[in-house]
Formats: C-alpha cells, sequence, structure tokens
C-alpha cells in the first residue's frame, strides 16, 4: 500500500489549497469574482460589519466586488479547491501502511480476537477500505456498479484521483453532471435539465469542457505574453531609474568640482543649486518609476498566480470543473489581459561650468533640469 502513496504527489495541489489570509488549509472555501479563493471565516474576520450590497476590495487583488444578497455566506464556493482537498485527504488515506478492512469490523463477532482483514481497495463513493472477501460482496450489489474503486496496489499521480469521484448535482446528489445550459451558464444533472432547463440551449458537458480548454490554453498564452511584457517594462524601469540615477550623480559632482575653486563666493549659489538638484531626486519622475515598478510587480504577480490557477483547473480538473468556472476564468483573463506599457515621462539633467573668481555668480553654471 505505500507504493499507491509514494505514487500521489499532492503538493502539486498546494498552491491552490492555502488560504492567503490565514496561510492554512482552506476550509468552506468561497471565490470572489476575481478567482481569489478564501475561508469563508477569514473573509468575514477580514471584511466586518459588511453588508449585501455594500463594495468590498479583494483581500489580495484590492479589486472591489458587490456582497451579494445573504451576505459573504452566500459567495460562490470553490469546488474545485473542495476537491482538490478530497484528493489530498484521499492520498493521504492511501498512503497509509497495511490499512485494515472497513468492513470486517462492522459485521465480526464483538467477542472474537482475530483481527480485520488487510484492505486492498478502496472505494470512492462508499469512502471505505475494503478487503478482497468484502469487496467481493460489495460487487454483488447491482446498486454499487458504478462505484468507482482504487486498488491500493495500483501507481496513481494526483490527475488519476481527481478524476474519483464524479461531480455530483448540488440539487440531486445520486445524479451526475451530465449537461451544462447556456442561458443559465449552470452545470446540470438530467433531473434538473428535465425540471428547469428543458427550453434551455444546452451542451454535453464533456464535449463543451473540450472547446472550453482550447480557450483556457488561449487565454493562458495571451496572459503569458502580458506578463511578458510587464517583466520587459520592468527592466526597462530599472534601466531608466540607473540612468537618472547616473546622470544626477554626474551633475552632482560636477557642481562639487566648480564649487571648489569658488567656494570663497559662491557658497551660497552652490547650496541653491545643490538644493535643486535635490528637488529632481524626489520629482514625480521618481515617482512615477517606482509607481510603474510596483504596478508591474503586482500585475505579474496576478498574472502568475491567475496562470497557475487556470493550468491547476486545466489540468485537474473535471469537465464540470472546467464548465463551472469557465465563464469567470475568462472574464477575470479579459481584466488582466490590458496593461499599459507606455511611458510617459522624460528627464534630463545636466550641469554646464563656466566660472571665474571675477565674475563666480555670473560664471558659476546654471543647472539644466528637463521634463519636470
Amino acid at each position: 500500500m505505500a507504493a499507491a502513496a509514494a505514487s500521489v504527489p499532492v503538493r502539486e495541489l498546494e498552491d491552490v489549497t492555502e488560504c492567503p489570509i490565514c496561510a492554512e488549509e482552506l476550509t468552506d472555501a468561497r471565490v470572489l469574482p476575481c478567482i481569489h479563493t478564501f475561508c469563508l471565516k477569514c473573509l468575514q474576520g477580514y471584511m466586518k460589519n459588511t453588508k449585501p450590497g455594500d463594495k468590498r476590495p479583494c483581500p489580495l487583488c484590492r479589486q472591489h466586488f458587490a456582497v451579494p444578497d445573504g451576505g459573504l455566506p452566500k459567495l460562490l464556493r470553490n469546488y474545485f479547491v473542495e476537491k482538490v482537498l478530497q484528493v489530498k485527504k484521499l492520498a493521504y488515506r492511501l498512503s497509509t501502511d497495511d490499512v485494515e478492512c472497513d468492513l470486517c469490523g462492522e459485521d465480526k463477532d464483538t467477542s472474537s480476537a482475530n483481527s480485520n482483514g488487510k484492505a486492498t481497495v478502496f472505494c470512492t463513493v462508499c469512502s471505505k477500505n475494503m478487503c478482497a472477501r468484502c469487496f467481493s460482496y460489495h460487487k454483488k450489489f447491482k446498486a454499487n456498479a458504478s462505484h468507482r474503486v482504487i486498488g491500493l496496489n495500483e501507481q496513481l499521480k494526483s490527475e488519476d484521483l481527481m478524476k474519483f469521484p464524479e461531480s455530483s448535482c448540488d440539487k440531486h446528489s445520486e445524479e451526475s453532471i451530465k449537461l451544462y445550459s447556456f442561458e443559465c451558464k449552470l452545470a446540470v444533472c438530467m433531473m434538473c435539465f428535465a425540471e428547469e432547463h428543458s427550453s434551455h440551449k444546452c451542451s454535453d458537458i464533456k464535449k463543451l469542457a473540450e472547446g472550453l480548454t482550447k480557450q483556457l490554453d488561449g487565454d493562458i498564452n495571451a496572459l503569458q505574453k502580458t506578463d511578458d511584457g510587464c517583466n520587459k517594462l520592468m527592466k526597462r524601469l530599472e534601466g531608466d531609474k540607473k540612468k537618472l540615477t547616473d546622470i544626477t550623480e554626474k551633475a552632482r559632482l560636477a557642481i562639487n568640482a566648480e564649487a571648489v575653486k569658488l567656494h570663497s563666493i559662491v557658497e551660497r549659489l552652490k547650496q541653491e543649486m545643490l538644493a535643486k538638484l535635490s528637488e529632481v531626486e524626489n520629482n514625480n519622475c521618481y515617482k512615477e518609476i517606482e509607481s510603474k515598478t510596483e504596478d508591474a510587480e503586482l500585475r505579474s504577480v496576478l498574472i502568475r498566480n491567475f496562470i497557475q490557477y487556470e493550468t491547476q483547473l486545466k489540468q485537474n480538473g473535471t469537465a464540470c470543473d472546467i464548465a463551472k468556472l469557465a465563464s469567470s476564468m475568462q472574464e477575470r483573463a479579459t481584466e488582466l489581459l490590458p496593461f499599459n506599457l507606455d511611458l510617459s515621462y522624460s528627464v534630463n539633467v545636466k550641469f554646464t561650468g563656466n566660472s571665474s573668481y571675477d565674475k563666480a555668480k555670473r560664471m558659476f553654471g546654471k543647472l539644466h533640469v528637463e521634463g519636470l
């Protein structure tokens, strides 16, 4: 059984199961329109005295969202994250050596000293470890025919476990998701279709997911290009900052060199010019560079996190997971794509020395500052 555990690398799922607020594993995960996910209790603690209709910023990216009717508890649950958490628990359960059968003890005479049989399979629907004997009984019942069973000696990966169990309908727990309603933007079972969506345009969930997966690929590629642009912009901003620092320092050295020759008569002029030069170091150009750098860094972080989330959804999500999140994922991708890479500032600093002892004030020179 240890072989099964060793082949289930759940660490790759950690990034989408940690709450950014408490830094713990997500509980009662709720997703905001920007796709960032938090524990409901963490959101309630972070956004105290919140009423329906209030505009509140996402704790991570600061994008505002409207609190739904019914308050924060009515925020959408992140079923994909909840499924990932189930997979982690299942992987941990499979990692235990020599697991005993969960069913033997239910029928065993309490006076018997015999231990339970060694489990050989795990039923993902019943959530039970079973030995070979109990599994043979389990298979005899027609109701269990559709149950998905994992052999405890199988070599499994996290994407294999993500397929167990199939996503069930929120309203009809015994029914699996089969269709997607375009009008309601909901993934539904056949019972839901018959009761509420028979007049709606619907599509097979698996066929729809194939197209949506291509759409996710397109979004990822487009966002990657925007992220590349952010990185190029940050490099340029860093170069401009260094250039501005260099030319400012060069001007300072020229001023000081000129002031040494005329110190006795131009001390006041030197101080005035140095004061003006100091203003250059605190001007709006510096602030714009810093602001642009922060904007680019934030956009890059948001895009990388979103790409990572989309990649996890594409690789590990079922057709239902993809269909449920497709609309909001595309909307968020569209929001992240545009980013102004143009720079509006232009600055130049230069000191021109032209001094003599007799004409110090007139010849000391002028400090030229452009772009302020």
